[in-house]
């Protein structure tokens, strides 16, 4: 996993100012085609099969999260409903507009958070970093 250095300007703790982090580099989005391409070279399922499948599970996916169920992909994690609603002093209160916002969050399963934490970090140069030229 790769990450450049990069200068921020930090405006909160207890010695704010312009500090230096290690910022990650994202990188390009792979897209649903693309991982099928991915997929289909360790199976026997052709691409059009497997972008079904993926298409199928996306599509069943979201419908058992609307219905405020979470779903558990074994070996990678759980997708469940995440919500923000609105306290109010009286159960006549309490409307579908005290639901302030709806999203999906995800835990990833024990196994793959260990993995992340054992992947290899580099850091690359920053760009005031690269324009210093040492003497000769």
């Amino acid at each position: 996993m790769r990450f450049k250095k990069k200068k921020r300007k930090i405006t909160t703790g207890s010695s704010p100012g312009e500090k230096f982090v290690a910022q990650l580099d994202r990188g390009v989005k792979v897209n649903t085609e693309q991982l099928a391409e991915m997929m289909v070279t360790s199976s026997t399922v052709s691409k059009g099969d497997m972008l079904n499948s993926i298409d199928s599970l996306i599509t069943q996916m979201f419908y058992v999260l609307q219905l405020g169920h979470s779903v558990k992909l074994r070996g990678f994690g759980t997708f469940y409903v995440k919500t923000k609603v609105k306290a109010v002093n009286t159960l006549e209160e309490v409307t579908a507009d005290t639901v302030e916002r709806i999203t999906i969050g995800f835990i990833p399963e024990v196994e793959i958070r260990d993995r992340m934490k054992k992947i290899s970090i580099t850091i690359e140069a920053s760009e005031e970093e690269e324009e210093v030229v040492p003497n000769p």
